[in-house]
């Protein structure tokens, strides 16, 4: 602000004086009316359109279960069945699911296809025939649907034989669909893996790290031991009248040989077991040492079980 001013100045000034209020009150008038108006306060509020519900889609739906009758006629999943209709790794990429199904009924249906209208093509038994042992089987896929969907999983049997139609192979593994309502899953915390190159066999986690592992005997080009397979383990059992096991449990796989159509009188079904000798080859079979036989029998029936 000016400073105040001298009582002389201001007897000079005083008609200018005059001039300068009149001239300031005019300043301030104009001022005051260029001011901006207050803001208003009765702006409408903004509507947000509500968002459009995304729809649930309709799950899939899946086979109808058979009938008694329709399941009684259908051939039953065993190690000695050849069922051609079972599917192969030709048919369907398994990947481990890290998970063992079991049966809830006595006898549930395998399907070669997930699709609601598929047929059933076989039955899959909650014990092991013959040696009386309760089954499971590992799962290798799913497709979400209703009830649950539908699993892929391992069976026991072949769909061809070594040497029909003048073929000299057959898969060794094969697998089928069942209703996840058919069947109680829990998680597998361990898996086998029998690496044919190495020869080695190892028990190891969801994480790739072995809690076991050891070399192993293997076949011959002529007898070979399964590869490239994905299979299950069968049952783990004792049968004292083999002697070279000495009393040491038999994992029973449920790969088969691909070039042998039996093998000392059944199915050529390969067996992780013991034998005495550390040396020479199998027929097929893997042998393993006692230890890992006993760390194989701790493990679930229908834990998966990889042929590299």
């Amino acid at each position: 602000m000016p400073g105040r001013p001298s009582r002389r100045g201001t007897a000079l000034l005083a008609g200018g004086v005059t001039v300068v209020l009149v001239a300031a009150v005019a300043i301030g008038v104009g001022v005051s009316q260029g001011e901006p108006s207050a803001p208003s306060t009765s702006a409408s509020p903004t509507v947000v359109a509500a968002p459009t519900p995304t729809p649930t889609p309709t799950p899939e739906a899946v086979p109808a279960p058979p009938s008694p009758e329709a399941l009684a006629g259908l051939p039953l999943a065993f190690y000695d069945a050849v069922i051609p209709a079972l599917l192969d790794g030709a048919d369907v990429t398994p990947e481990n699911a890290w998970a063992v199904a079991t049966p809830t009924a006595p006898l549930v249906a395998l399907y070669a296809s997930p699709a609601a209208d598929a047929v059933p093509v076989a039955t899959l038994s909650s014990t092991v025939p013959t040696l009386n042992l309760p089954a499971a089987t590992a799962v290798w896929g799913s497709r979400e649907g209703a009830d649950g969907g539908m699993l892929l999983v391992s069976t026991p049997s072949r769909n061809a034989t070594p040497g029909d139609g003048g073929v000299p192979a057959a898969p060794s593994a094969t697998f089928g669909w069942v209703r996840a309502a058919d069947v109680s899953v829990v998680g597998a915390a361990s898996s086998v893996v029998v690496d044919t190159a190495a020869s080695t066999l190892s028990i190891v986690g969801p994480d790739g790290v072995a809690s076991a592992s050891e070399a192993v005997r293997l076949g011959t080009p002529d007898d070979p031991t399964p590869s490239a397979t994905a299979t299950y383990m069968q049952a783990n059992y004792v049968d004292r009248s083999i002697g070279y096991t000495q009393g040491n449990p038999i994992a029973l796989t449920g790969a088969h040989s691909s070039l042998l159509p039996e093998y000392g009188g059944n199915s050529a079904l390969t067996a992780i077991h013991f034998y005495p000798d550390p040396t020479g080859a199998s027929h097929g079979c893997v042998r393993a040492s006692a230890a890992m036989t006993a760390a194989l029998a701790a493990l679930p029936v229908g834990t998966a079980i990889t042929f590299t």
